[in-house]
């Protein structure tokens, strides 16, 4: 019979025996089947390395021991599956106390020398071989029970064949390494046993878990699939230790975790800008409904979507590379940013974490494309028609509302009582005099919450309640008491069942790295997390309440207190920007807070978010200086100074400009004014634009302005390009009257024409004169000769008549 025969029936006989011994477990129970997992262990300590193949050449393969260690590996993973980790937990303890016991044995006997070891065949067993064997299977028990659960709680149950390949291949692997270096290191054929063993197991591993698949799925079938899917919540050490208890906390921390991240994402979903989440992956993990409406898609088809992927147009783009530096510097990374394809601009905030990234982006695209003007003071109303009253200064209620009448439960002709303290139940009516009365002539207000009694049925009913006193007009004299007061008692059964979530709200945002506040609808405050507080400087007991306040800044009080008021009264988002102010610091910061509703879709609080906007603030703030220290610059400039744009429309102009057109600001911002010169001059300023905008080139020329109904002025202007940092090309321009300097110039000519030809006539005269005086001076000298001549005769006769 050959080898590969031997190898054939010995696998058959034990898949099949445990096969058959597990099909038939509810008639014989599992006791026959642990029994044949013994006798085979125990047939593998003694022959595992009796019989042994060699393939490709030099490799060597123990296939009985690794048919017989499979199928025992092979027994405990079904076991495991159908009934559960306690039988598969007694198989594996029964096993390894079986080995332990036989261990213990022959080491006896072989110490004893109670029987010639060499010559009895049924004591042929290694001892390091059997003990590191049985050792090394307890490990593989364990280890392949943790494989299997952690893939099947990750992947797909249409993998199911994959997940026992793997489980079952990864222990064959890891007892391959650990056997083999354990007994064989720096021997000669360690790697050849090695190769074997592994290259042997992967074999078994196939072909065990195709057969566990097949038995699985068509075979043992009549039970509950929940078990081939191994859908129950069990920890990957079950086969150690199962509480039950364990995992049901585990389930209901789960949904309860689910019940709170939706809240949150209620709340993100809620808020005006973009609020997105990436992880490590650059994969979208959050999308809330702004962004996607800004993104121009739905939440749905971006999450798991990679970013670049999705939106390859920003690859490069300002933003990407600050994303990237957030992560590579793990800071929060502020800064505004054109987004060309969207034609917007938006504030973003990056906030790294470990896991990827934060990003919360809104659309300042209208405060960026508006001058910054003072909004007017929102109109203060003070007083709801819920329940109004006023009293005496000593408390004589003199006249109620008929919705506080039907609050309270009182007539319309009925009294009312004599005294505020007969609306408050009995145990409370200390606190109106110590409390209210004290407040209210010392600060002239008294809010909080108090419970009015119903003057029928003595129920007691929850109110908020704002007391206040009424001063005349003239004299500021205070001359009755208000008060104001509203029905709670919906908000007060809702905020009992909140209570729970609530705070488990509290503790999930307690470190998102925005402030997130929650108050009711007046502004009473009843959570901050830290971000919060870190902006406030203050502690969270002095946060609560309308103790918040005292961190905003003084000069910007009254004007929040507004907006807060004329938000709850429109119940409309509260959207505003203000300071907090500590001793170290000032922060502002841009504050949006939406509305909460009870059941009935009505109003009873808000929830918000703050996020630190103190440089942008101070960026605009430099801006605003610079463009008025410029302006001042410009219009103390005398002459005229102009900035176009590309299309040769004005942008700026100083004071100068204006004087020239003879117009006003508004009249010349936006225009090219051509209309008001000769068509000759239109096309020779364009022109000149033109060619300065497109070259670079400055342009230096004197030429002619005539304005409508003026007088032509001789002026020379300088032309210049200016580029910003965005790419966009401006025109600079300065003109120079020059009208005067050319009248003098001409006059000037004329003098010097006429001057020339006055020193032209003269010239002549003199030439004349000349001549004459020439003639003149010839003849005296002719003459002279003569009377010479004359001389020298007269002198030669005078010395002949001598002689």
């Amino acid at each position: 019979m050959g080898i590969y025969t031997i190898i054939i029936l010995e696998f058959l006989l034990i898949s099949s025996s445990i096969l058959l011994f597990f099909k038939f477990r509810k008639v014989l129970g599992l006791a026959p089947l642990y029994l044949f997992l013994g006798a085979v262990r125990y047939l593998q300590a003694l022959s595992g390395t009796m019989v042994s193949i060699t393939v490709f050449d030099d490799l060597i393969i123990y296939p009985i021991s690794i048919i017989i260690f499979s199928g025992l590996v092979f027994a405990v993973l079904l076991i495991y599956i159908k009934e559960g980790a306690a039988s598969a937990r007694a198989l594996i303890f029964g096993i390894i106390f079986s080995n332990l016991i036989l261990s213990a044995l022959f080491g006896i006997m072989h110490m004893g020398s109670l029987v010639d070891i060499n010559s009895t065949f049924a004591f042929l067993i290694d001892d390091k071989y059997f003990i590191t064997g049985s050792i090394l299977l307890l490990l593989d028990f364990l280890w392949l029970v943790i494989i299997y659960q952690f893939l099947v709680s990750i992947i797909n149950k249409k993998y199911f064949f994959f997940i026992l390949f793997i489980s079952l291949l990864t222990v064959f692997t890891f007892d391959a390494f650990v056997f083999n270096i354990t007994l064989y290191w720096g021997n000669v054929r360690f790697y050849n046993l090695l190769v074997g063993n592994i290259v042997g197991k992967f074999f078994a591993a196939f072909v065990f878990s195709f057969l566990l698949y097949l038995y699985l799925k068509y075979i043992d079938k009549e039970e509950s699939s929940t078990s081939f899917v191994a859908n129950q919540d069990r920890g990957v050490f079950s086969i150690l230790k199962y509480e039950k208890k364990y995992l049901k906390l585990k389930s209901e921390k789960q949904e309860l975790k689910k019940s709170l991240t939706s809240q949150l994402e209620t709340s993100l979903n809620n808020i005006s800008g973009g609020f997105i989440s990436l992880d490590a992956n650059w994969c979208y993990t959050f999308v809330n409904k702004k962004a996607a409406e800004l993104l121009g898609r739905s939440p749905e088809t971006l999450l798991g979507k990679h970013i670049w992927t999705e939106f390859p147009e920003g690859v490069g783009r300002s933003f990407y590379k600050a994303y990237y530096k957030a992560v590579e510097t793990q800071e929060t990374v502020y800064f505004d940013d054109y987004y060309e394809p969207l034609d917007k601009w938006f504030e973003n905030r990056i906030y790294p974490t470990p896991d990827g990234l934060t990003i919360y982006f809104a659309d300042i695209t209208e405060k960026k494309n508006t001058d910054e003007k003072n909004q007017k003071l929102l109109s203060l109303i003070e007083t709801s028609d819920e329940f109004i009253g006023l009293a005496t200064l000593d408390g004589k209620p003199i006249y109620l509302n008929a919705n506080g009448r039907k609050l309270v439960a009182l007539e319309k002709e009925e009294e009312l009582p004599d005294s505020i303290a007969g609306f408050f139940p009995e145990d409370y009516r200390e606190n109106i005099q110590t409390e209210h009365f004290s407040a209210i002539f010392k600060t002239n207000k008294w809010t909080g919450e108090a419970a009015f009694k119903n003057f029928k049925t003595g129920e007691l009913i929850p109110i908020e309640m704002s007391r206040f006193l009424i001063k005349d007009s003239e004299t500021s004299e205070p001359i009755a008491l208000g008060i104001v007061a509203k029905n709670i008692t919906e908000r007060k059964e809702a905020e009992e069942k909140l209570k729970n979530s609530e705070l488990l709200f509290r503790r999930l945002t307690s470190n998102v790295p925005v402030g997130i506040f929650q108050s009711d609808k007046e502004g009473f405050c009843n959570y901050v997390n830290d971000e919060w507080l870190e902006y406030a400087g203050m502690s969270f007991e002095q946060a609560m309440g309308f103790g918040w306040t005292d961190a905003i800044h003084p000069e910007d009080q009254e004007r929040v207190r507004q907006q807060w008021q004329q938000c709850i009264l429109n119940a409309k988002e509260f959207i505003s920007e203000f300071r907090f102010k500590t001793k170290e610091k000032i922060t502002w910061l841009s504050v949006k807070a939406v509305g909460t509703f009870d059941a009935n879709n009505k109003l009873y609080g808000y929830i918000g978010v703050a996020l630190d906007v103190t440089e942008r603030k101070n960026a605009e703030e430099q801006v605003k200086r610079s463009q008025i220290y410029l302006e001042n610059i410009i219009n103390n400039i005398g002459d005229p100074v102009f900035v176009k744009d590309a299309e040769s429309k004005l942008v700026i102009v100083n004071n100068a400009f204006c004087s020239i057109f003879d117009l006003e600001r508004d009249a010349v911002i936006g225009r090219t004014l051509v209309e008001h010169v000769s068509p000759e001059e239109q096309e020779s300023f364009l022109k000149i634009d033109k060619q300065v905008i497109e070259t670079g080139v400055e342009n230096v020329n004197e030429e002619t302005l005539t304005v409508t109904g003026k007088e032509t002025r001789m002026i020379s202007t300088k032309k210049t390009r200016f580029v910003d940092g965005n790419g966009t090309k401006f025109l600079i321009g300065i003109i120079r009257d020059i009208t005067e300097r050319k009248k003098t110039e001409l006059e000037l000519k004329k003098y010097r024409n006429n001057l020339e030809e006055l020193v032209k006539v003269r010239t002549e005269e003199v030439n004349s004169k000349n001549e004459e005086l020439q003639r003149m001076n010839n003849l005296f000298v002719g003459r002279e000769l003569k009377m010479k001549e004359l001389k020298n005769i007269i002198k030669e006769l005078k010395l002949k008549n001598d002689n």
